[in-house]
């Protein structure tokens, strides 16, 4: 259960450093973010994944939960990276259709 929360943490914490980018924000067709949120999506994303390594203490032996964090952290990275390839792939396809 602990695992799945470390995962919904890192997850979010991905995603809020990723938005951050503003080709990712075009991707997603989101709106400019001023400067100010920009930093607290920084902050917030960051201390997001700081909980998540927080949390692996509460595993019984914390030196296998910091490794299970950096196992959890890779497939969190690796589904938000396959989000964003997927979505790239979608607009480039679309954009192809229309001509």
């Amino acid at each position: 259960m602990i695992s799945v929360i470390i995962w919904l943490l890192s997850l979010v914490g991905f995603w809020l450093l990723c938005i951050v980018t503003a080709r990712h924000r075009k991707l997603f067709y989101l709106k400019p973010l001023s400067q100010r949120a920009e930093q607290s999506y920084k902050i917030t994303g960051f201390i997001l994944l700081s909980i998540a390594l927080v949390c692996t203490s509460l595993m019984p032996n914390p030196i296998d939960g910091i490794l299970a964090w950096f196992g959890i952290l890779t497939f969190a990275s690796l589904f938000i990276s396959a989000l964003i390839a997927l979505r790239k792939q979608r607009v480039q396809a679309r954009k192809s259709c229309r001509q």
